[in-house]
């Protein structure tokens, strides 16, 4: 699977589980936004940047750079969704603008952001 359509599937994924959760999902319709999608929750209008891992290993890397390389400016991007499959579901991850990468192991230091959707 190409890197695009492996974005594509977390997004919708992403959505059909933000919505199980009664949470209001909105996609831009232009590719270019700086964020994937908005969620309209209890807690009001979030940006969310979607990422995936594919790694089978439990313990994984996640990087967030955008367009030109650089960290997400957190009036761009509220949280990032990170699908991980090896994990099978996201784990919300609050942006501080500062965000390179993230190692993410099911027991460790995120384990409670996954599936913590009550943040939006």
């Amino acid at each position: 699977m190409d890197s695009n359509l492996i974005g594509c599937i977390a997004e919708y994924k992403f959505g059909v589980v933000a919505m199980e959760e009664e949470i209001n999902v909105s996609f831009p319709l232009l590719d270019a936004s700086p964020y994937d999608c908005i969620t309209d929750s209890k807690n009001g209008l979030k940006k969310i940047q979607i990422k995936s891992v594919l790694s089978d290993k439990d313990v994984v890397r996640c990087f967030f750079k955008n367009k030109n390389k650089k960290s997400y400016p957190i009036e761009s991007v509220d949280y990032f969704a990170i699908w991980v499959k090896s994990h099978n579901g996201f784990y919300i991850i609050k942006n501080n603008g500062k965000l390179h990468s993230l190692v993410i192991r099911k027991d460790g230091k995120y384990s409670k952001n996954f599936n913590n959707f009550a943040l939006l």
